[in-house]
């Protein structure tokens, strides 16, 4: 464990990014589990982003299965500073396990940037062509209960989305491997 922590010291101290790739974490590190979510999902149909409408007042048509795997993750307790601040690597578990309706249809496979800050929310982005952008909100998350709220569209940023591809539902949380 002595070379372990040396070399933990050395990456700190010499900023080496590239140790993160292959140090391995403590095992006393907090983790987040690995959760699956089996999602049933819903296309808005009166979306207004110019009005404030409650979850109550909005309509949505068709049911949608939709699957998402996040892996175990270290703890955060915000999400990372600054918009300059490079962005850490997403780990290539982080996937969509099942989309039967294709909702992500012309979406590259896997996400760019995730901030998981579970159980409060995680944010999953994967960019479209440039700037257009592909994001998840996972929000609402009752550990206890197993549920959570999936939020799904395309936009450029958030006063200008695609509302034709807005979806919502709840979701069913498993824990374990996916």
């Amino acid at each position: 464990m002595k070379i372990l922590n040396m070399i933990r010291i050395a990456c700190s101290v010499l900023a080496l990014a590239a140790c993160s790739t292959w140090l391995p974490v403590a095992a006393e590190a907090a983790q987040n589990p690995a959760r699956t979510l089996a999602c049933t999902l819903g296309r808005a149909t009166n979306l207004d982003p110019r009005k404030d409408q409650s979850m109550a007042e909005i309509r949505y048509e068709g049911s949608y299965k939709f699957t998402l795997f996040l892996p175990a993750a270290p703890i955060q307790k915000q999400p990372p500073m600054g918009e300059d601040m490079p962005i850490e690597p997403v780990d290539p578990a982080t996937r969509v396990i099942d989309d039967p309706a294709s909702l992500r249809r012309g979406v590259p496979e896997g996400f760019s940037r995730v901030v998981d800050l579970w159980p409060e929310r995680v944010e999953l982005v994967q960019p479209i062509q440039p700037p257009l952008v592909h994001f998840i909100v996972i929000n609402q998350i009752d550990t206890d209960g197993g549920t959570a709220n999936l939020f799904m569209t395309t936009a450029s940023d958030i006063a200008a989305m695609n509302l034709q591809t807005v979806y919502q539902g709840p979701c069913t949380i498993a824990y374990g491997p996916g």
